[in-house]
């Protein structure tokens, strides 16, 4: 339907497209046509404070587009969509008359998330539900314009899923350290995310009290913003911050699963790396939760059941990610009566074992005990020696990337 109604508007964008301009139009840094006091009143403000060329107007969808017929198209447009009876319509003419460097907010009282994933696909940067702040305002602007700022240099976000193949084998631990190296020894901001809402070790390995946000966020994704981001997530040290839940086991938690979408779109907006560590049991998740990542690390044992359930989890990440770099780890190997040969394991897979991580007991106890990483509780340890090395691995960017994150991190 999206795609016939694109179809449909073509013509009117054409129109638009190619009206003549008035003689001598500058350009506007940002335009934004508001419905409302409110409204008016935070877009002012937020303009004035961004933006050096800037207009606020009363209006909606038929100004925005009336504006586009006689004005160059703004860097930026903010755009009132309550007054279309039929507002994902109204905003396809617009966007398609756009020029390639412009950005749209949509502003509207639609909370739907099909809609919000409509008007994404439309074109859209991004879409507000009414009413808006300021704080909030700002970080969507900040957010879509910063790609800009940064063309040719790349996008330098990764976005790391770990999974088990199996319950025990230790993709947690891996989760753990690899974020707390990202942000510690790479110097990025990391968030980590706990998809396991109701067993998940995330919070007690870091010895950190689990909010309600985490919950909160996916059962009404409509909600998120930065502001809720950051007070749903707890801060360790100065770069990683943590989401993650403890939730009653008495009941069952359910939430759409394209809420699991919005909230990485939103992590994104602040941090440089997430990573996921995503339970077995989360089946309506993980799907979003591999298409979403460039890297995905499988953690297995080396047993028959390990080599079982990580063909199944291969084959998914296949059809779901074949793109996502692909890292399998071993652990919790140190059995060899109930292991498999590597070399046979790898042949059966049909992939190689990246990484087999040293199995040291009393280090892992170490640092449960102490409520830290196992790189920090015992850094001398072979495991954390191997850790840091898949940390590296998953977090690998270009050295042009990693120029242009330094020097984005020195100017602010």
């Amino acid at each position: 339907m999206l795609k016939l109604a694109k179809r449909s508007k073509k013509d009117d964008a054409a129109k638009t497209a190619s009206a003549p301009k008035k003689a001598g139009a500058q350009r506007m840094d940002c335009v934004a046509f508001v419905a409302d006091n409110q409204t008016h009143g935070v877009a002012s403000g937020v303009a004035k404070q961004l933006f050096g060329k800037s207009q606020v107007r009363d209006g909606g969808s038929r100004e925005a587009l009336e504006y586009l017929t006689d004005n160059a198209a703004p860097a930026l447009l903010i755009v009132d969509i309550t007054d279309a009876p039929k507002p994902l319509n109204a905003l396809l003419p617009i966007v398609a008359a756009f020029m390639d460097d412009t950005k749209v907010i949509a502003v509207g009282n639609v909370n739907d998330v099909q809609f919000y994933h409509e008007v994404i696909e439309a074109g859209v940067a991004d879409y507000m539900v009414k009413p808006i702040t300021e704080k909030a305002l700002t970080a969507t602007i900040n957010r879509i314009t910063q790609p800009t700022a940064a063309s040719g240099s790349g996008d330098n976000r990764r976005i790391v899923t770990v999974i088990g193949s199996r319950g025990g084998v230790g993709a947690s631990l891996i989760a753990v350290n690899c974020a707390w190296l990202m942000a510690q020894e790479q110097n990025r901001q990391t968030t980590l995310l706990d998809l396991d809402l109701q067993n998940g070790t995330i919070a007690l390995a870091l010895d950190i009290e689990p909010t309600r946000g985490l919950r909160e966020a996916l059962e009404h994704p409509n909600r998120i913003d930065s502001l809720f981001i950051s007070s749903a997530s707890v801060k360790v040290g100065e770069r990683l911050h943590v989401m993650a839940a403890e939730e009653s086991v008495e009941e069952d938690v359910h939430y759409d699963a394209a809420g699991v979408t919005l909230l990485l779109d939103a992590i994104k907006r602040q941090s440089e790396c997430i990573v996921i560590d995503l339970p077995r049991s989360a089946i309506k998740a993980r799907p979003r939760a591999l298409s979403a990542a460039t890297d995905i690390v499988l953690v297995t044992d080396l047993t028959l059941a390990g080599l079982r359930d990580a063909i199944r989890i291969n084959a998914q990440i296949q059809q779901l990610a074949s793109n996502a770099k692909l890292t399998i780890v071993a652990n919790r190997c140190a059995h060899k009566d109930a292991s498999l040969a590597r070399s046979e394991f790898e042949r059966a897979l049909g992939h190689k074992v990246d990484l087999l991580l040293p199995e040291d007991s009393k280090a892992a106890q170490q640092a449960a005990s102490a409520g830290k990483p196992l790189i920090v509780a015992v850094p001398s340890s072979k495991t954390a020696a191997a850790l840091r090395q898949l940390a590296s691995r998953v977090g690998q960017v270009s050295t042009e990337k990693r120029r242009w994150s330094l020097w984005r991190r020195r100017q602010e």
